[in-house]
């Protein structure tokens, strides 16, 4: 650390050897020290180890500019741009937000406590806030979903298909013919060899057994001719309907997103 007014008068020769160099180690070391050089110059420039930060005198010579801040435990260096002023660009007014993906604000800015776990909206107009639910509350944890559909009826109309019933599908019976040919007592001359005996137990004409007989070629009983259409027929239904009900409904899920925290910080 070294600091001088640059200014070496007259003097013998070990003293002005002492004084230009000790005028030489202020300029290789920034005019290093914790307070500012007694004797400035525009554009001088000047390490303050209180605060390790690299400034330059301003062309009036009546303030400093900050220039860089440096951590010389870690070895780096962050650029102090607040205090510069080109045209208006390049600088970052003081008030400004940003986000940065860290713990604690940089050097130069202050953490904006007011938000806290909320997400993030891109907007083309006004910037503003709004929600009620945290992101954590929205996001990552478990939500049921339920309720009722609303009520409703259902009306059913229409006919049953056609349909031809088979043989196996008419009722079992019987159908005689009878040859008034040689009458006896009970019905039929009981002369014949070839019999049926129907009685009024099993669908008879009468109270008594009466018996068919053969009396030529000709036989005395058969089956009647064919009777009945044989068509396909349908049958209509009648309206059905069904009274207005609901249906219920519940399910659960989680949207566990991921997500990385930010902070906002505002320009000192």
């Amino acid at each position: 650390m070294a600091q001088h007014d640059y200014e070496i008068l007259n003097q013998p020769f070990p003293s002005y050897r002492n004084d230009h160099n000790n005028s030489l180690e202020a300029i290789v070391t920034k005019n290093s020290g914790a307070t500012s050089p007694l004797t400035p110059y525009a554009y001088q420039w000047w390490y303050d180890t209180s605060t390790d930060i690299l400034k330059i005198r301003n062309a009036d010579n009546d303030a400093w500019i900050n220039f860089a801040s440096f951590d010389q435990t870690n070895d780096n260096f962050s650029l102090t741009v607040q205090d510069l002023t080109v045209n208006g660009q390049g600088s970052i007014p003081s008030g400004t937000k940003m986000l940065f993906q860290q713990t604690t604000a940089p050097t130069g800015w202050t953490k904006d406590t007011t938000h806290n776990n909320k997400a993030l909206r891109v907007v083309t107009g006004t910037a503003g806030t709004g929600g009620t639910n945290s992101f954590t509350n929205a996001f990552n944890s478990d939500k049921t979903v339920s309720g009722t559909t609303g009520g409703t009826g259902v009306t059913i109309t229409g006919s049953t298909g056609s349909h031809t019933l088979t043989e196996s599908q008419i009722p079992a019976h019987d159908h005689l013919t009878i040859k008034n040919v040689g009458v006896t007592s009970n019905g039929f001359s009981p002369m014949a060899t070839d019999k049926h005996v129907a009685s009024s137990n099993n669908g008879g004409l009468g109270s008594s057994d009466y018996i068919l007989q053969q009396t030529d070629s000709t036989p005395d009983r058969g089956l009647t001719s064919e009777t009945g259409g044989s068509s396909g027929h349908s049958h209509t239904s009648g309206t059905l309907a069904g009274s207005s009900h609901t249906h219920s409904f519940s399910d659960t899920f989680n949207l566990n997103v991921q997500y990385v925290d930010l902070i906002i910080a505002e320009k000192d």
